[in-house]
C-alpha cells in the first residue's frame, strides 16, 4: 500500500500535501525532481528488496503503488516495479496488459513527451489527476492535488490507460487494460475453483509480509479463511460479534489451526468511539454513490467516515497492525459480480441491478453498474483509505482478472443455480461451514 505524487507544481509544505499519502507508505519516502517534475513516492515495502521509487532509466521515470504478481516472469528482478520499464519498452504504451496484479501506475517518458497513467483492471487502488493550464498533478489522493492549488480533481477510472501530451495534456490514447470475453461457455465450476486457489496464493505467496482477515459468517470471507487454510498458510482471522450468526463463526474458528489464530471481539462503545475516531482524524474522506442500472435508486454524496462497514473495518485493522500483519485479504467484489446482491430475480439490495438472475446474452448487461463503478468503486475506496491509513495493504482475490473471467464463462445456468453459486459449490466441496442462500455483512 504505497503512495505516489507526481507535479510540476512547487510542492511548498511538503508535510502537509504528503498528510495522508505518507500513512499509506510508512516504510520510505523518496523525492526525485527531473525536467521540472517532482515525482513522490511513499514505500510500504512488501515483495523482495526495500526499493526506493521512482525508478529511472534515462528519461524514462516510473512510479507505482500496489503489487504484480507476475513479475518474474519477465527476468530476473530483485522487486516487482523493477519490471514496468523494461517491459514498457519491449511493449510501449500497453505494456500495462502484461501485467497480473493490484496497481496504479505513474509513467513519464520525456523522449516521447508523454505521460501514462493506469489502473488494474477494477481500480483496486486510487489515483487522481488534475490538469489546469500548464500545471498538472497525479497522487494517490485528492486531496495532495488540493493542497497544491489544483480546483478539480478526477479519479482514475478502472479497467484504463491513459497516454496524455505532456506539452498541453490532451489524452494521445485511451485502452483498456483487459477485455473480458463474454461467451458463456463452461459447464463446470472446476476452472473457476482453481482460478480461486492460484488467486489466493499468489496474494501472498510473493510477499514476505503477514496475512489476515475479517472474518465473518458470510460466504466471501468464509472461502478466504478455508482457502488459506488449505494451503497452509499462517493467517489471523478477526470477528467481531454484531449481526453475525455465532454458530457458524465459532465453527470457523475451531478450524483455525495454529500457528494460525482467530480471534472473536465484541467492542465496547468505547472502542467503537476510538475506532470511528481514526477515521475522522486520520482517513482522507471519500464521498460515494451507490446506484442502479434499473432503478431510480441513488444514494449520492456518503461519506466512509460516517459508514458503519467501516468502523468495523478500522476496528479490525489497529487489531491487525498492533500483531505485525500487513496483508489485508479482502471478500470485495464477491457481491458485486458473483451475485450483484440478489438472487433468481430477486433483489437483496435496492442497488441491485439485474435481481442476481444472468441472461442467456451477458453482453445485454455487461458490464453492469457494479461490475466497475457504483458499490464496487465506493466499498473499494473504503477499503483501500481506511487499510492505507494503518499502512496496510489490501488485496482481493475475488477480483483477479482470471477468476473473474472463469466466472463470466460459466453458462448462465450454473450461475444462476443457487445464491453466489461458486462460493456455495466451493464451500460445499470443502465442508466449510455456512449458512445457505443467506446474505451476510462484517460489521461492528
Amino acid at each position: 500500500m504505497c503512495s505516489i505524487l507526481i507535479t510540476n507544481k512547487k510542492l511548498g509544505n511538503l508535510e502537509a500535501v504528503n498528510k495522508y499519502l505518507r500513512l499509506r507508505g510508512p516504510d520510505l519516502t523518496n523525492t526525485h525532481g527531473q525536467n521540472g517534475i517532482t515525482f513522490l513516492h511513499n514505500l510500504l515495502s512488501m515483495t523482495g528488496d526495500l526499493t526506493a521509487q521512482p525508478f529511472i532509466d534515462g528519461d524514462i521515470v516510473c512510479l507505482f503503488n500496489g503489487e504484480i504478481y507476475n513479475y518474474k516472469k519477465f527476468g530476473s528482478f530483485k522487486t516487482d516495479g523493477e519490471c514496468l520499464i523494461p517491459l514498457y519498452n519491449e511493449f510501449g504504451d500497453r505494456f500495462v496488459r502484461q501485467l497480473d496484479g493490484e496497481f496504479t501506475i505513474c509513467l513519464v517518458d520525456f523522449r516521447r513527451q508523454a505521460l501514462i497513467i493506469s489502473s488494474d483492471v477494477f481500480a483496486t487502488k486510487p489515483l487522481w489527476y488534475s490538469f489546469s493550464g500548464k500545471w498538472f498533478g497525479v497522487s494517490s489522493y485528492a486531496s495532495a492535488l488540493v493542497g497544491l492549488g489544483f480546483a478539480e480533481q478526477t479519479k482514475l477510472k478502472a479497467n484504463t490507460t491513459y497516454v496524455f501530451n505532456l506539452n498541453d495534456f490532451r489524452i494521445k490514447k485511451e485502452q483498456s487494460v483487459y477485455d473480458f470475453d463474454l461467451n458463456q461457455h463452461k459447464s463446470s465450476y472446476d476452472d473457476w475453483v482453481s482460478a480461486f486457489e492460484q488467486s489466493v496464493c499468489k496474494r501472498y505467496i510473493t510477499s514476505k509480509q503477514k496475512v489476515f482477515l475479517g472474518l465473518s459468517s458470510g460466504y466471501d470471507s468464509g472461502a478466504i479463511a478455508c482457502e488459506l487454510t488449505k494451503q497452509g498458510v499462517a493467517f489471523h482471522a478477526y470477528s467481531t460479534v454484531g449481526s453475525e450468526d455465532l454458530d457458524i463463526l465459532k465453527s470457523r474458528h475451531d478450524l483455525i489451526n495454529s500457528p494460525s489464530q482467530g480471534f472473536i471481539f465484541k467492542a465496547s462503545k468505547k472502542e467503537k468511539k476510538l475506532a470511528q475516531n481514526f477515521i475522522k482524524e486520520q482517513v482522507e474522506d471519500f464521498t460515494y454513490r451507490i446506484y442502479s442500472d434499473t432503478s431510480d435508486y441513488n444514494e449520492f454524496k456518503l461519506s466512509v467516515c460516517n459508514d458503519n462497514g467501516s468502523i468495523g473495518l478500522s476496528f479490525v485493522c489497529s487489531k491487525a497492525r498492533e500483531n505485525g500483519r500487513r496483508i489485508y485479504m479482502s471478500g470485495m467484489g464477491a457481491d458485486e459480480i458473483y451475485s450483484d446482491y440478489g438472487f433468481n430475480g430477486k433483489k437483496i439490495y435496492p442497488h441491485s441491478n439485474f435481481g442476481g438472475l444472468f441472461p442467456e446474452d451477458l453482453a445485454a448487461i455487461f458490464p453492469w453498474a457494479s461490475f466497475y463503478d457504483s458499490s464496487m468503486l465506493s466499498y473499494l475506496m473504503k477499503e483501500e483509505y481506511i487499510s492505507g491509513a494503518f499502512g496496510l495493504e489490501g488485496r482481493y482475490p475475488y477480483l483477479d482478472t482470471t477468476v473473474v473471467q472463469e466466472f463470466l464463462w460459466l453458462k448462465a445456468s450454473l450461475k444462476n443455480s443457487h445464491y453466489k453459486s461458486v462460493l456455495r459449490h466451493y464451500l460445499k466441496e470443502n465442508h466449510y461451514p455456512f449458512k445457505e442462500d443467506e446474505k451476510c455483512g462484517f460489521e461492528l
